[in-house]
């Protein structure tokens, strides 16, 4: 019994000295409802900026020296990866290419030098091919929302939205396709509205914390979506 009682602490100790130094299970965070943007960043490429991820489901949140520092943390299937660059960017002035690694995963952040039009380019992250992140820039009075969840129907797969200062922006990724799919739309009085390539969306914020509605294409599919606030 000793001798078992032995292998077994081995083999949870080895376990435990063997898990990736730069990915971890995720703890259950209060959600915030004040920005964590500083004022002095609200109209440059400087500040923090928030996003959604699908293939698979996650969210992101890179901070461009809000602090004095650049660094990047995907949350992905609810594992954490923190991403670092050795490259540095200029105050008020526009960035291509900041590219951000965690072992073989890497992206490139690009901004104007108004901190508007943020987009994430050269996505590879491994496990998770095709991937696709998208993202808006929080300012100190504005805060951004991102909600992760699925759509159900005739067609299925992973619906993740952000909202902001009544906007709206997310990306779809249906079952089995290698494809996402942008979505756009308002939210104007907790009421949802947009449209994707081919269709419509309508929905509710139902509190601080989820928000659901329905969908229509085309094809003609239909059915209904929901997401819960992560970031």
């Amino acid at each position: 019994m000793k001798k078992v009682f032995l292998i077994l602490i081995t083999a949870l100790l080895f376990n435990s000295c063997s898990k990736d130094s730069n990915s971890t299970s995720s703890p259950v965070l209060a959600l915030s409802d004040t920005p964590s943007a500083k004022s002095e960043f609200d109209g440059n490429n400087y500040g923090i900026y928030k996003g959604v991820f699908v293939g698979s489901s996650g969210n992101v949140l890179i901070n461009i020296k809000n602090d004095g520092s650049f660094s990047a943390k995907l949350i992905i299937d609810g594992i954490t990866y923190n991403f670092t660059t050795t490259e540095n960017a200029t105050s008020n002035q526009a960035i291509s290419g900041l590219t951000f690694t965690n072992g073989s995963s890497s992206f490139d952040f690009n901004v104007d030098a108004s901190g508007s039009n943020p987009i994430i380019s050269n996505i590879v992250i491994s496990g998770h091919p095709n991937a696709t992140i998208s993202v808006f820039k929080e300012l100190s009075n504005l805060l951004v929302k991102c909600y992760e969840g699925t759509y159900l129907g005739q067609d299925t797969g992973v619906l993740n939205v952000i909202t902001y200062n009544g906007m709206l922006k997310g990306l779809a990724k249906p079952t089995g396709s290698t494809n996402s799919i942008e979505l756009n739309g308002t939210v104007i009085n907790n009421s949802i509205s947009g449209q994707f390539s081919g269709g419509t969306f309508v929905g509710t914020v139902n509190s601080n914390t989820t928000i659901s509605g329905t969908w229509q294409n085309s094809e003609p599919q239909n059915g209904t979506w929901s997401g819960i606030r992560k970031l």
